[in-house]
């Protein structure tokens, strides 16, 4: 008689924690498990890849604007909700337990949302979408209130994203125990009418760590934002050494750099997880269709359908309610510059 090693293997749930070369660790009710995957799985994988590479890309957005006004009909890529090529991390699975150290993945569940980037060796011609993390829930936007002065142009162009890939976006104001511009505080306001959820913190007082700790609670959170705003500080504050386990560079010093190349899952203490990227460095609008840039300024859906053109992106069109929303100074018109700078490509 044949032993089967899975015949009275365990079936679990679980999360992938990192992943590279086909090997992965999973977190799951029994511990960590090193895993593979199965062959069916592997195979749909491959399928899929091979189905992804003769699609066609989207046009880019300043192609799109130079077509004459009645030309801009919309272009959409029917690979949207294509299957995934390759499991990222963040996915939970289904697994079999062959032993206290070891599985065998099934099956990968339903993403409830996808943080994606250009891949390293795509084209224009030939885009490859990259899934950098999977399943997240919420992005902290960390930004200095001074030193450096705040790129709302930046964080406009992050929103956009996470309003896009349908992830709460978090705006944190860091090192609030410096003196500030007064314009940085009415930038705030703003994102805090628009519905935004706005914290102001500071490492070194300890003002609004407690208050951010709290957002972090069971949920999976990136901390992102540009270098020398205190991210790594930031995150210490939060929870004690974890900035040496992601991998942050310590921007008092410079020393150090990002411990791997991929993504990684960390639990903190309090319930949750820390997710770090690399690669989240290049998030990228390039993947948001122009028809659809606009409806990620949410000051801007209440006007979408009621432009002249059906096909209106907001730029120059006759009968724009959206730019005459601008005129009227309903919508800010700073945010208005942000997509327009997005839409045209010099926000990226």
């Amino acid at each position: 008689m044949i032993n089967d090693p899975e015949a009275h293997s365990e079936t679990l749930t679980g999360v992938v924690l990192n992943g590279a070369h086909g090997i992965y660790d999973v977190h799951t009710g029994a511990g960590v498990l090193r895993c593979t995957l199965r062959g069916k799985l592997k195979k749909a994988f491959a399928q899929a890849q091979s189905a992804k590479s003769v699609n066609k890309s989207r046009p880019r957005y300043d192609k799109m604007l130079a077509l004459p006004k009645s030309e801009r009909i919309e272009h959409r890529d029917s690979s949207v909700n294509a299957l995934p090529v390759r499991l990222s991390v963040g996915d939970y699975v289904k697994l079999h337990r062959l032993d206290s150290k070891t599985g065998l993945i099934d099956e990968i569940l339903p993403r409830s949302s996808e943080l994606t980037r250009k891949d390293a060796a795509s084209t224009e011609k030939k885009p490859v979408q990259q899934t950098m993390l999977a399943n997240l829930d919420q992005v902290a936007l960390v930004f200095a209130a001074a030193q450096p002065q705040p790129h709302f142009a930046m964080l406009d162009r992050y929103l956009a994203i996470c309003e896009s890939a349908g992830i709460r976006p978090i705006v944190c104001l860091n090192k609030l125990d410096l003196p500030h511009e007064p314009y940085v505080g009415e930038a705030a306001a703003l994102y805090a009418r628009l519905g935004y959820t706005v914290m102001w913190t500071s490492y070194k007082t300890g003002e609004g760590v407690d208050e951010l700790r709290q957002l972090l609670r069971d949920h999976t959170t990136l901390f992102s934002g540009p270098s020398g705003v205190g991210k790594s500080s930031l995150v210490n504050s939060i929870e004690p050494g974890m900035a040496i386990k992601t991998g942050l560079v310590s921007e008092a010093t410079g020393k150090g750099k990002h411990t791997t190349t991929g993504s990684q899952l960390y639990p903190l203490s309090g319930g949750g997880w820390l997710a770090d990227s690399a690669g989240i460095r290049a998030l990228a609008t390039y993947d948001i269709a122009p028809e659809d840039l606009a409806g990620c300024f949410v000051e801007f859906r209440p006007y979408l359908g009621e432009c002249l053109y059906s096909n209106c992106l907001h730029i120059d069109e006759d009968g724009c309610a959206i730019q005459q929303a601008v005129e009227d100074g309903v919508i800010d018109e700073r945010r208005y510059r942000s997509y327009t700078r997005i839409l045209s490509g010099e926000e990226r």
